[in-house]
């Protein structure tokens, strides 16, 4: 795992537009950031508990906008042609992919969690906030396991997994999974119960690219600039 690490992040750096995504991952941690707190803020106002806003979905945009570049990486002849592929295509993104995913929601969850201790009112809306981010984050993580070997097919699926999950997100409260009381017990059973989905979003993502590394990569799941070098 370290070592997948390590050379993920190594890799990372030589990723075609590593400038730009860098720069487009600050912007959008710090969209991520202020949702996760207007969120709870507005939801302890209106009273409401469940008032979603994409906080959690802006965090795991920056994980991948991360891992964009070392797909880029990943699709270039010195990588095909290495003997190191089957790992730069499988376990390193999947290790990649954890830790940046787990990276983000734990970061929301603390800024969740801070914000409702001034809105307590709002326990129940961070919760299923935090829930509703796992998914979206093990969604994204499975997508990503598939779409730069079958573009057109994963994408496809991605957005209806993606639209089907955010719409009932938006009317459910998580009774029945979660003690939703206002309690901090179901905030911290939220919490834990994120970290067991993406990491299980993770060894999806990790058994799917298996099956699929020796396709080809696909040029559609790559930029324009960059398929125009390939």
């Amino acid at each position: 795992m370290i070592n997948n690490l390590k050379l993920g992040f190594k890799m990372m750096k030589y990723g075609h537009a590593a400038k730009l995504t860098y720069i487009a991952s600050a912007v959008l941690l710090v969209i991520g950031i202020f949702f996760c707190i207007l969120s709870c803020i507005v939801g302890g106002m209106t009273g409401e508990h469940n008032f979603p806003l994409p906080g959690g979905y802006f965090m795991s945009l920056v994980a991948m906008f991360l891992l964009q570049m070392l797909s880029t990486v990943n699709a270039v002849n010195l990588v095909q042609t290495s003997p190191q592929k089957r790992r730069l295509q499988t376990s390193v993104p999947a290790a990649m992919s954890v830790t940046l995913m787990m990276a983000g929601y734990l970061f929301s969850a603390v800024i969740l969690g801070i914000t409702c201790l001034f809105h307590p009112e709002a326990i129940d809306s961070a919760a299923m906030q935090l829930i509703a981010a796992a998914i979206l984050s093990g969604i994204v993580m499975v997508y990503y396991g598939a779409c730069y070997k079958y573009f057109y097919t994963s994408t496809i699926l991605f957005f209806i997994a993606f639209f089907f999950i955010y719409d009932f997100s938006s009317n459910w409260v998580p009774a029945g999974i979660l003690p939703a009381d206002g309690t901090w017990a179901g905030w911290v059973l939220a919490l834990v119960l994120g970290v067991v989905i993406i990491l299980a979003g993770g060894f999806l993502q990790y058994l799917i690219s298996l099956a699929v590394y020796k396709a080809p990569v696909s040029k559609m799941a790559l930029g324009a600039k960059l398929r125009a070098e390939m």
